[in-house]
């Protein structure tokens, strides 16, 4: 399996790992196990969690600025999502 993913067109791979995020944003659970170096698991984990409670100010907060800082929060953790997967976070 993992020399699958390791020769696979960037565009299938990056295809995959965003199915995969965006289903366990949408469903709060990973579809499946998830592998990767240490970095990889912690952005994901990371993207993850804060696009979670990102939503959750968003809905239950009326301060611009509680929302705003979550939102920095959570698009700095897609960027670090970015950079280990080299694909966008779909969250």
């Amino acid at each position: 399996m993992n020399w699958l993913l390791t020769n696979m067109e960037p565009t299938c791979l990056a295809k995959i790992i965003r199915r995969y995020a965006a289903n366990a944003v949408l469903t709060g659970r990973l579809p499946c196990n998830i592998y990767g170096t240490q970095n990889q698991l912690q952005a994901f984990s990371e993207a993850l969690y804060t696009t979670r409670e990102f939503d959750k100010v968003l809905s239950e907060s009326e301060d611009l600025e509680t929302v705003s800082k979550a939102l920095t929060v959570k698009r700095a953790a897609a960027a670090r999502f970015k950079r280990e997967f080299g694909v966008r976070w779909p969250g």
